[in-house]
């Protein structure tokens, strides 16, 4: 997973336990499509970039279909955890329509632009397989401790900092759950009238992607 700035260089990862509770709401909203399948997510926070990968590989399957999703930002201006919420639901946009195509052709393999909310948000489609890539750099050597920066993190911006801003205690074992109204969400009837953001993200991306 490679960010979409140029000058993203430094960066910390988004918790195990916070990228947890993205794979339940993706298990959740998707049961039917996901089944025995594979969900796969990853994060990286930046000085300037918030990163969310997605990603689905079915059951006993190599292919692994991700959407990856970036949001710049402002440290001392923006929400960082309002901003994950939305790179988070631009990807359960996306992995709709997804399962709803009947291949992956129209999908965007170069970061689109679209708006949301009055915020610019891109996101492009990947088949990067995660396990395959986590065992390569294994072998390799490469390996990232969960709550260490990579890179040279800004000296004033500590991972601690980072989980501070999206309200995780980093002196608490349990972490709070920033999702759960996503995944209250999810629970509710299914009935309930569709939002109509998810509805209007897809039409903005698939139409972005077929200008390149």
């Amino acid at each position: 997973m490679e960010p979409r700035l140029k000058t993203s260089k430094k960066w910390t990862p988004l918790p195990k336990d916070f990228l947890s509770q993205i794979r339940t709401v993706f298990k959740e909203t998707f049961k039917a499509q996901i089944g025995k399948g594979v969900v796969e997510t990853d994060g990286r926070i930046y000085p300037e970039e918030i990163l969310v990968s997605v990603g689905f590989r079915p059951d006993q399957g190599l292919r692994q279909s991700n959407f990856e999703v970036s949001i710049a930002y402002k440290k001392d201006k923006d929400n960082v955890l309002k901003l994950l919420h939305m790179a988070v639901d631009a990807a359960a946009s996306l992995f709709e329509q997804f399962f709803a195509a009947e291949d992956d052709q129209e999908f965007p393999r170069i970061w689109q632009e679209f708006e949301v909310d009055g915020r610019m948000v891109y996101a492009q489609y990947t088949t990067t397989n995660t396990e395959l890539e986590s065992e390569a750099d294994r072998l390799l050597g490469v390996h990232a401790k969960e709550g260490l920066a990579g890179g040279d993190w800004d000296e004033d911006v500590s991972p601690e900092d980072i989980k501070a801003t999206l309200g995780i205690d980093p002196d608490e074992e349990d972490l709070e759950d920033p999702l759960a109204e996503m995944l209250d969400d999810v629970n509710e009837d299914e009935e309930e009238k569709p939002r109509p953001k998810k509805k209007t993200l897809i039409r903005l991306i698939m139409r972005a992607s077929t200008l390149c």
